[in-house]
């Protein structure tokens, strides 16, 4: 999760692949928004945090 938000927030800065921060991030990721993107491939990387927090507090609070 905390790979999605970082990528998130880097993404409002640069997303050159060739950036060692932004390819770090890139990497570890993508396949979870490859996932996400066949269900919903008009959202943007906000939405995809979003839903992960959501997700996280409905677990949490289940338990």
């Amino acid at each position: 999760m905390w790979l999605v938000i970082g990528r998130a927030a880097l993404s409002f800065f640069t997303t050159d692949r060739k950036n060692f921060f932004y390819n770090m991030l890139y990497l570890p990721t993508e396949p979870a928004y490859r996932v996400y993107r066949k269900f919903l491939p008009c959202c943007h990387t906000v939405a995809l945090v979003l839903t992960l927090l959501v997700l996280r507090y409905l677990v949490v609070k289940l338990w």
